[in-house]
């Protein structure tokens, strides 16, 4: 007896199969760097980027061309506060090295305290997002599981849904971004929401504050947002639906949920609640969405065919190319969920049979509504956007991010699909009266119908992709591409068709006297292929996308950061759009006015002041390679001690073009060419001038060729030696100005120069000259502008000699009223150095020096040592208006917005220490809000415990004497 127990608690082998499927997609999908062969970021694309492009990863190649955010924001957050941890669990609450200061751990917006991220802080970083995306995989399909075993469904319909899921397209595509951490948490939300609806006890209840908590704690408010709302209406659909005719009743149920998932908003409360002030402070102009911005309807196609309409990487062209970019587009879903998910459509009677009430209908109808909001928009979209209470989450949120929940949704109709072809006929329905043929049918006809539409207008879409790329002499196939995807997924479609069949025909042979073994067989085997077909194209898909980058490419050290780190100190520095990957700078420590996150609003008015288009996006601070730029005032008051620019940018200083005299010069592969520089004084750059065609070894083909530059005085003796790739040289322009800067800019007036170029690639590099002997040099002399160029390497660095310091004193102090009028003062430099520009009505400064000594300058604390001869103000250039305090000798003192976009501290006269502290804003209702919430909650599981044992002890029979 006890054998055959063992026996009979063994798993089916259908669960078998259907588990092995899960897991050879999720081993297949993120692949060798599970064992460390490799991490499973982009930094691969980052390393191509100066300036590590020129410390010797020009060669590097990419698979993903959509990840950037991730190296630029999302791992250099993760390490800075990583760092912080080492130091306690209250530091790495803001983060001052990227856009003036920004919060870190305070809000959710890295997912810092999402549960799922807590492989960051137990494994090596750059090892971490291989084995987050396995936690991504096991929450999601373990939340399916329970979910739908929680709604009756067999092991193997449920795991199949939960491959679904994990594999959908949101889900791929946001690969190492907070995004995906909040959604797979979705399926938890609706079997804590199920699982209560069932139990009806407070311990339930409980449980549902849990992944309420996790979702809005993971960093993406649109997709908790999104789940939310559809968990509500499925909670009030099976309420109602449970208590037909009795919705008196219903409030108590209702009252629970409620109860439970404002719990979860307490619980997420230490960190919603900063979020919440500093949501009002932050840049969000352009925003907005209406109705007309949604996802292409053809891009359906790519449920099946992920790769239709281009992939995500460069060598496998075209790129993707449907209206937006893959992440915000791909729609997968795997060929065989489409058809599983039919299945569901097309059995509305026995799935309604089958569910708990109104289940079917809710998925159904759910698919159906995110199905229009996502793909065709319009009115419905528009009411949606403008109806009191969703405004926030519709109006300014890509209804696109809802692919999230419109994944979980056909997900779990899939399953039910599944498990109506699994289950015997007579489990499923009585009968199967003719309006359920017809409706079947008619749903294959419109299916069919709708499908052969958007075949033919993606087609459309391909053409004119390739009619494009043919003007810009791109010989890509787009339509034949197109065509072969879109085969390959329609081949998969049949191939779940036909597994279909197989399983129909096998249950009305069920009940035959005649079923035997080969139709048995053939049963299994039909629906142990569904599982595996949608494990194998998923597991193809999701490989091709993730990817691989080597473990030496994760943020390397380059002789820039190296310079920078020496010489920063309490400054900054600001970069030029391609002489540095904004955000990166974080992962090392090395404060910017650059960054990628979100900014204050005041900070980003004043960065504004900046010549060039400083604010190009709302999370983004960028610079222009113009010396307007980077001679601004602006950046001065905000202590920017260097300008960093690629090599390749503009040499910034007074240009003297080259005067050659037609002839032309061969520079032959190391050989070196001396020529006088045709300027005298300070040198920044020489440059030549590219005639006729250029060999491919010294182009984009062999990335590592460069040209040296090496500057001798009149004694020969050399003052500077730089290079630059030849990888930058267009190939299409034949007579281009070829520029290396080279720090020459400190000797004096009147020196005599020469410079020597020697190339360093396989092939002969042809530029104008003069006699046909020497070469023509442009040459870039320096200025009295503020600027020396102090560092050539893998970038050029220039030391701005009229920064202020950061943080510094100001003797006088001018209200101006207007934010307009503020920032056309400091950006024209009409505020000297020893002035605070003060946006509100403060103490007049007396006009006294003073001297500030920095006594401590970390992430969350500033200590300063003032000594002032009269009442002046310490200045703090930081974006510190929010969150931030100010104590002078241990006391409160007023914060007051100054320079825009940076604070100040009034200072009487004396020796006084001046200390300004970060907070999270409203953290003590906060954390007292988060604290009262867990003992609540706690107390509120165990007296439930409590009480029915001794309701138990007191119904129980009196023991017999």
């Amino acid at each position: 007896m006890k054998a055959a127990t063992r026996h009979g608690r063994r798993p089916r082998a259908l669960t078998i199969v259907s588990f092995l499927a899960v897991a050879l997609f999720a081993l297949w999908g993120i692949g060798t760097p599970l064992i460390g062969n490799g991490s499973l970021t982009t930094t691969d694309k980052m390393v191509t980027f100066s300036p590590y492009a020129e410390s010797g990863f020009a060669d590097s190649t990419t698979s993903n061309m959509y990840l950037d955010d991730t190296f630029t924001s999302e791992f250099p957050s993760i390490i800075l506060y990583k760092q912080a941890l080492t130091h306690g669990l209250t530091n790495g609450q803001w983060d001052p090295y990227m856009s003036g200061g920004v919060p870190l751990a305070s809000t959710p917006n890295y997912a810092m305290a999402s549960p799922l991220s807590v492989v960051y802080y137990v494994l090596p970083v750059w090892l971490a997002p291989a084995y987050e995306r396995l936690l991504e995989i096991i929450v999601a399909v373990g939340g399916c599981m329970l979910f739908l075993r929680r709604l009756g469904l067999s092991r193997p319909a449920a795991l199949t849904a939960g491959m679904v899921f994990a594999t959908s397209g949101f889900m791929v595509a946001w690969l190492n971004f907070p995004q995906t951490r909040v959604a797979s948490l979705i399926p938890a939300l609706f079997w804590t929401i199920e699982r209560y609806l069932q139990e009806r006890r407070l311990r339930d209840a409980a449980l549902i504050s849990l992944p309420v908590a996790s979702l809005l704690l993971g960093g993406f408010p649109s997709v908790a947002g999104y789940a939310l709302v559809t968990a509500a209406a499925y909670l009030v659909v099976r309420i109602v639906a449970e208590n037909r005719g009795q919705l008196r009743r219903a409030w108590r149920p209702a009252a629970g949920a409620g109860l439970g998932a404002a719990a979860g908003l307490g619980l997420a409360a230490f960190q919603l609640l900063p979020f919440s002030a500093f949501l009002h402070t932050w840049y969000t102009a352009n925003r907005a969405q209406d109705a007309t911005q949604h996802i292409d309807v053809t891009a359906l196609l790519t449920s099946f065919a992920p790769w239709a309409f281009g992939t995500a990487d460069p060598a496998r062209p075209p790129l993707f190319y449907l209206g937006f970019n893959f992440i915000e587009y791909i729609g997968y879903l795997s060929a065989g969920a489409v058809v599983l998910a039919l299945v569901a459509f097309a059995l509305p009677r026995a799935g309604r049979a089958m569910l708990p009430r109104a289940v079917w209908v809710f998925f159904a109808a759910a698919a159906l509504v995110w199905g229009e909001l996502i793909y065709v928009g319009g009115w419905p979209l528009g009411v949606l956007q403008n109806t009191p209470g969703l405004q926030s989450l519709f109006a300014i949120n890509y209804i696109g991010r809802s692919r999230s929940v419109f994944g979980f949704v056909v997900a779990v109709l899939a399953g039910i699909g599944f498990e109506l072809l699994l289950r015997r006929r007579a489990q499923r329905t009585a009968g199967r009266p003719r309006a359920a043929t017809w409706w079947a049918a008619g749903l294959g006809v419109v299916t069919a119908a709708f499908g052969g539409l958007l075949v033919w207008w993606g087609e459309h879409h391909a053409s004119a992709e390739q009619a494009l790329l043919r003007q810009q002499n791109d010989q890509t196939d787009v339509v034949g591409l197109y065509w072969r995807e879109l085969g390959k997924g329609l081949v998969l479609v049949a191939a779940a068709v036909a597994c279909v069949v197989v399983l129909r025909l096998a249950a009305r042979r069920m009940t035959a006297p005649d079923y035997d073994r080969v139709w048995r067989k053939a049963r299994f085997a039909a629906a142990a292929v569904l599982p595996v077909l949608i494990a194998v194209q998923s597991g193809s898909f999701v490989s091709l996308y993730s990817p691989n980058s080597p473990k030496d490419t994760f943020y390397p050290v380059t002789d820039t950061h190296s310079f920078l780190a020496a010489n920063l100190g309490e400054q900054r520095f600001a970069s030029s759009e391609t002489g540095m990957i904004f955000g990166t700078n974080v992962a090392y420590g090395l404060r910017s006015v650059n960054g990628h996150a979100f900014i204050n609003q005041n900070f980003t008015a004043l960065v504004k002041g900046v010549p060039g288009d400083s604010v190009p996006f709302t999370t983004y601070i960028d610079f222009a390679a113009s010396h307007a730029t980077a001679t601004s005032p602006i950046l001065d008051l905000l202590g920017t001690k260097y300008f960093v620019t690629e090599l390749s940018d503009p040499v910034l200083g007074t240009e003297t073009p080259a005067q050659g005299d037609g002839t032309q010069l061969t520079l032959q592969p190391g050989r070196p060419v001396t020529a006088p520089v045709p300027i005298t004084g300070p040198l920044r750059g020489v440059g030549i001038l590219i005639q006729g065609a250029v060999a491919d070894s010294l182009s984009a083909q062999d990335p590592n060729s460069w040209i040296e530059v090496a500057i001798h005085d009149a004694n020969g003796t050399q003052i500077a030696d730089s290079k630059r790739l030849t990888g930058t040289i267009d190939p299409t322009d034949p007579n281009g100005d070829f520029t290396v800067p080279v720090t020459a800019d400190a000797v004096a007036a009147g020196a005599q120069l020469t410079a020597t170029l020697t190339l360093h690639a396989k092939d002969p590099l042809t530029i104008a000259a003069k006699n046909g002997t020497t070469p023509a040099l442009t040459a870039i002399a320096g200025a009295d502008d503020g600027l020396r160029l102090v560092h050539v390497g893998t970038n050029a660095i220039y030391e701005r000699l009229t920064a202020l310091p950061r943080i510094r004193w100001a003797s006088h102090s001018e209200l101006v009223t207007g934010e307009y009028n503020r920032v056309q003062m400091l950006a024209n430099g009409q505020v000297d150095g020893d002035t605070v520009v003060l946006s509100s009505s403060g103490p007049a400064a007396s006009g006294q020096p003073g001297t500030v000594h920095v006594n401590e300058d970390g992430l969350d604390t500033i200590s300063t040592t003032v000594n002032a001869q009269g009442l002046g103000y310490l200045v703090v250039a930081d974006a510190d208006q929010v969150g931030w305090t100010a104590t002078l000798d241990g006391k409160k003192a007023p914060l007051v917005s100054a320079d825009e976009g940076v604070v100040a501290v009034a200072v009487p006269a004396g020796t006084h220490t001046v200390a300004l502290h970060f907070s999270a804003p409203r953290g003590t209702i906060a954390y007292t809000l988060t604290g009262v919430t867990v003992f609540g909650l706690i107390a509120v599981v165990l007296g439930e415990v409590w009480w029915n044992r001794r309701r138990r002890r007191e119904t129980e029979p009196a023991a017999v004497a």
